[in-house]
């Protein structure tokens, strides 16, 4: 049983005539961290000026007065946006069946457990908070104007981004080495591009180099230029990397992946300016400001041996950390309304609306792929738009997986079925965890409800079976 104190779990509403019933469920709902306001009947609570901002109601069908079904006829009249749990008699079916036709979000049988009308209320509290969340995404998708989505040509406006925002006029103030860290899809080459357009080599070369895309060996061709038959292939001189962008601003994407050898090589480049073409007898001097990326701990990679430390430390002069979008959801509001519009406009298409649900979906989910994933999903969103609606929100992982385990060949069934097991006792695990409530669970895998639910009929999960 959850104590009370903290921040109140949501507000609700507890309307019942009988004095003891009501003060006991008042009391039950407080020990759980609710705010409660109870009221002995259906016209006092109508009274109540707040009673539309509950996040449930709580109400009893049979009451002198009026009773519970003009009572939710009237709120649903009033258009009051709180779920209504509706408390009817043993057996009377009949009844609950009109009130969930008439908008009740759900009925209690008397008697009842307390746990059940716990679960009850908690669905419909996390419901209304869902919905509000939504509505301010909505508000904010359909009110944002492009001057307010960010700075640098990024989006977020979030404490988190002013903070990168902060650090990249610092570090486009100076031409020391800089480090930009974060995962895969958080927007780090954005950064490096904002660094050098605000800095005084603006007007000259920016050079972004995949440090990860090539092997050692084209890698040092690349950055470091060769002379005509330096190796098989090389059939005349070329400049490198180093040499484009002297006077500008080099990138060197996952610098994590570069060789020992190409780390000293750069090394001499960074402390002398001197650049050793392969196959040439004499250096060319270059002036570059070296900025790079990364996605691991690269202090751990000097502990392991796998980076140089004179290196580590001659390019984290300065240290850029770009955050994970999990860590500033309030920011995705204004990239969803930046990416539905350029997607829509790249398109050809009018901008889509995106339902209600969907928006839910969005909010709820971890976003492991961070900005990248979430371009994807509204891209998709975009293109698959139907009548001026949004495509459903379908994951990448969602996209791509179900395509790599059918592109698996006949003789790799034990693999698909080993996948398989190891998928079911995942989500098994995860309905026990959170006893069957697939909101939650939902989060705690990062899949949508949907997915969830096709994962379940998949390998015969059942709800109830978790409660």
């Amino acid at each position: 049983m959850m104590k009370s104190g903290g921040k109140p779990r949501g507000a609700v509403a507890v309307i019942y005539d009988d004095d003891v019933a009501r003060i006991s469920i008042g009391q039950m709902l407080r020990l759980r961290n609710y705010s409660v306001e109870l009221f002995p009947s259906a016209e006092a609570a109508l009274a109540h000026p707040l009673l539309p901002e509950m996040d449930c109601i709580v109400s009893d069908v049979k009451m002198p007065g009026m009773d519970g079904e003009a009572f939710l006829a009237e709120v649903v009249r009033r258009d009051y946006p709180c779920p209504v749990v509706m408390v009817t008699g043993h057996g009377d079916v009949s009844m609950a069946v009109r009130c969930l036709k008439s908008g009740a979000y759900d009925f209690v049988e008397k008697p009842f457990e307390d746990d059940v009308l716990l679960a009850s209320v908690a669905r419909a509290v996390e419901k209304r908070v869902l919905r509000r969340e939504s509505e301010e995404l909505r508000r904010r998708l359909d009110m944002l104007s492009p001057d307010e989505d960010g700075r640098f040509g990024m989006i977020g406006r979030s404490r988190l981004m002013q903070d990168v925002y902060q650090q990249i006029e610092v570090a486009a103030r100076s031409d020391v080495s800089a480090l930009i860290c974060g995962e895969t899809g958080v927007g780090k080459e954005l950064v490096a591009r904002a660094i050098h357009s605000n800095s005084a080599r603006a007007h000259k070369p920016y050079i972004p180099v995949n440090a990860g895309g090539l092997p050692d060996t084209m890698l040092e061709s690349e950055l470091f230029g060769h002379a005509r038959g330096a190796f098989t292939g090389a059939d005349s001189d070329r400049d490198g990397k180093l040499v484009t962008a002297s006077g500008g601003t080099l990138l060197l994407d996952e610098i994590e992946s570069i060789s020992e050898r190409a780390q000293m090589q750069l090394l001499r480049v960074l402390e002398d300016g001197l650049v050793q073409p392969l196959g040439k007898d004499t250096p060319r001097r270059v002036d570059i400001r070296l900025l790079a990326t990364t996605k691991v701990d690269l202090a751990e990679q000097v502990r392991l041996g796998r980076m140089r430390e004179d290196f580590y430390h001659r390019i984290v002069v300065l240290t850029i950390n770009v955050p994970p979008l999990r860590e500033h959801p309030e920011d995705i509001p204004l990239l969803a309304s930046h990416f539905l519009k350029t997607a829509a406009h790249r398109n050809g298409i009018p901008i889509p609306h995106i339902p209600e649900h969907t928006l839910e979906d969005m909010l709820r989910h971890a976003w492991p792929g961070n900005v990248r994933e979430l371009k994807n999903a509204i891209e998709r969103m975009v293109i698959t738009a139907q009548d001026g609606v949004a495509g459903p929100f379908v994951l990448d992982d969602e996209t791509y997986a179900g395509a790599r385990l059918l592109s698996l060949p006949a003789t790799a069934g034990r693999l698909r079925d080993e996948m398989e097991l190891t998928e079911r006792a995942v989500i098994d695990a995860a309905l026990r965890e959170h006893h069957g409530e697939i909101n939650s669970t939902c989060r705690a895998l990062g899949i949508s409800r949907r997915a969830l639910y096709e994962r379940m009929k998949k390998y015969a999960l059942v709800k109830e079976n978790y409660k």
